[in-house]
């Protein structure tokens, strides 16, 4: 019987899976607006961070009064919203450790990145690691929000500025990562591990340098914003 580590190898390497799956998550508000609120703006909002992207649309759900969030595929040009693009830019390193952290709670092996046939994904694992690059030399979102403990404030001014409906603080609830001593115990000794090996083997973190580097413009743009 395949042990658990063997298991979620299997899954990761998998050609099926969507661990690696870069397409961009471009979420519409209800052609329907709320009423009595004057008028309201109509936008779109680019997600691709895992743990501020689930709090922003709480927000928007819960003031839009609605659970169907329209989910646009590409080719975005085909839809008939094309309202502006908002959407959130973190730090590079900090976004890419996260993902990586979040990886270690699927595959708690601290050793993974011994395994050859893995590290030929590097560094890219799933959907908290790759770059936004990818995705934002494409969309072009017309707005970009600063992603650090001010987060909250920052949209709160944003929707207020740009018409955008939004009753106070916007809903944050702790992934269960956050909230077990053991699974950030599991966490940070991976992280520890990791960033020992990479010490060591310092051709990887150039590939990592290399990848993330791109991502670093736009972090320039927002890393000043209040």
């Amino acid at each position: 019987m395949p042990t658990f580590l063997e298991e979620g190898i299997k899954i990761i390497l998998s050609a099926d899976s969507k661990l690696r799956d870069k397409t961009p998550i471009l979420w519409s508000l209800p052609e329907k607006l709320p009423e009595g609120w004057g008028e309201l703006k109509r936008m779109r909002y680019l997600d691709h961070d895992m743990s501020a992207g689930r709090n922003i649309k709480r927000w928007l759900k819960r003031d839009y009064e609605t659970d169907s969030l329209i989910l646009q595929q590409p080719p975005f040009e085909k839809h008939n919203d094309q309202s502006e693009i908002f959407t959130t830019v973190r730090e590079p390193y900090e976004r890419w450790w996260s993902g990586i952290r979040d990886f270690m709670y699927l595959l708690p092996w601290y050793s993974w990145w011994e395994n050859e046939q893995i590290m030929q994904q590097w560094p890219h694992f799933h959907r908290g690691t790759f770059r936004i690059h990818d995705i934002m030399q494409d969309i072009k979102p017309q707005h970009m929000i600063k992603v650090d403990d001010g987060l909250n404030d920052r949209i709160v001014n944003f929707a207020r500025k740009n018409r955008l409906l939004c009753m106070g603080n916007i809903p944050h609830e702790r992934h269960i990562r956050h909230k077990r001593k053991d699974i950030q115990k599991l966490e940070k000794v991976g992280q520890q591990q990791l960033e020992q090996w990479l010490r060591r083997n310092p051709d990887w973190q150039k590939k990592l340098d290399d990848y993330l580097e791109p991502d670093l413009q736009y972090w320039d743009k927002v890393k000043g914003q209040d």
